[in-house]
């Protein structure tokens, strides 16, 4: 791959980075699923699969499962968890992250708050691990110090790693406000966002999901985000399923 070639490659992966936060910009004021979830009694199983394009091809894919229970509350519902399981595909050069997130426990996430309608209204803000997290950026960018390539590739890969720490765990804290009650239509949503080089890239992000007619409950979700950098695109696929255990 040539110069120009890897700058623009590593330049969109910084743009697909940095979009998993601006495509959570939806307000709950726009999302109305119109009907009122019942849920089940018995714990679920809910997974999240996230998958990132990076340069050269290669993506970075994390899959977590947890075991969630519904319990009623006066402003709606509660939903209690604790993770299950975790698995974790990346190329050798991201080894710490891997590492890292093989280890993570993202039981934190919850609880989440319901309203009767399934809308998320509040999300468990505690961030976990945050000295491993600083400790992984910092492999990794020892590792790139002592890659062979030119400075100025050099700063857009240890850029690429700090937008990849920043919007680590955003995607879980940023989720879809009616992620458990999708509404019924697909969401499609367009934006610009600026580089820390100067350039500017397109954000394109579709969110879809099917119901569980029996509870009203989300099934099946995605979420894809599409990022156009000087003519070319990297994808982040999210997808979530809520099952019975």
């Amino acid at each position: 791959m040539s110069r120009m070639d890897r700058r623009g490659s590593i330049r969109l992966a910084i743009a697909s980075a940095l979009a998993a936060i601006l495509s959570t910009k939806v307000s709950a004021s726009q999302i109305d699923t119109g009907s009122r979830i019942a849920p089940p009694t018995r714990p679920m199983r809910f997974c999240r699969i996230v998958e990132r394009d990076l340069v050269d091809g290669q993506s970075f894919r994390v899959s977590r499962g947890f075991t969630v229970e519904f319990s009623q509350i006066a402003e709606g519902y509660l939903i209690s968890g604790r993770q299950s399981d975790v698995s974790v595909n990346a190329p050798d050069a991201l080894s710490s992250f891997a590492e890292l997130e093989q280890q993570r426990d993202e039981s934190g996430l919850f609880p989440l708050e319901l309203n009767p309608f399934g809308q998320i209204q509040s999300v468990n803000s505690d961030r976990l691990g945050e000295e491993q997290i600083e400790a992984a950026v910092e492999q990794a960018l020892s590792a790139i110090a002592r890659l062979p390539m030119p400075e100025d590739e050099r700063e857009q890969a240890r850029l690429f790693v700090a937008a990849l720490h920043n919007t680590g765990q955003g995607i879980t804290a940023h989720m879809p406000h009616d992620l458990f009650a999708p509404a019924s239509l697909p969401r499609r949503t367009q934006q610009v966002i600026a580089l820390p080089d100067g350039a500017a890239g397109r954000v394109e992000t579709l969110f879809d999901g099917q119901l569980d007619p029996q509870t009203g409950l989300m099934s099946t979700a995605v979420r894809e985000i599409v990022t156009a950098v000087d003519g070319s695109e990297r994808t982040t696929r999210e997808e979530w399923s809520l099952t019975p255990v």
